[in-house]
């Protein structure tokens, strides 16, 4: 039995990916935790800037997308933006590798437009980004595949058998 639920092991691999500091992601965690579920499995976590805030991280898992904004001061974690993908219009996004990032608009359920510029750790993970994306709002019934680590360097995989996750730890 596993110890951890399918939300910790892929939030936890998401966020090595994605080279989030564990602070960011401690003061981030318990928010993104509340809006995703233990079941939900996490694609993508990111830093991401808007015009409200310049300190947000981006979540993106299976069935929605949470953005989470933080205060420049106090540094209090607030809830930006959660709704699942059904609910969001008009998604567009730009990837752009000199940048290593993706500038993403999308229409809210209320109808009001945002506009993100998602910071990625590499090109790798920009082009993950763009899959996950084109998976979540090009395909119908998209199934985005969650964040999986690398197999560790040295250990043979036998066919059908997957290779154990690296340690990860918050702090």
């Amino acid at each position: 039995m596993d110890a951890l639920d399918s939300f910790t092991k892929t939030f936890l691999t998401a966020t090595a990916l994605g080279k989030l500091p564990a602070t960011t992601v401690t003061r981030h965690a318990r928010v993104l935790r509340g809006c995703a579920g233990d079941r939900d499995e996490v694609a993508v976590v990111a830093r991401c800037q808007s015009r409200q805030h310049r300190r947000n991280v981006f979540m993106l898992t299976r069935n929605r997308l949470v953005v989470t904004g933080e205060s420049a001061v106090l540094r209090r974690v607030s809830l930006h933006l959660n709704a699942e993908l059904h609910q969001l219009a008009d998604v567009t996004w730009t990837p752009e590798p000199s940048r290593t990032g993706v500038q993403l608009g999308l229409t809210a359920i209320d109808g009001v437009r945002e506009n993100f510029w998602v910071r990625l750790a590499g090109a790798a993970e920009m082009w993950r980004l763009d899959e996950a994306l084109k998976q979540a709002f090009r395909t119908p019934w998209g199934v985005i595949q969650p964040a999986v680590a690398a197999p560790v360097a040295g250990v043979k995989v036998a066919t059908g058998v997957k290779a154990p996750l690296p340690e990860l730890r918050l702090a």
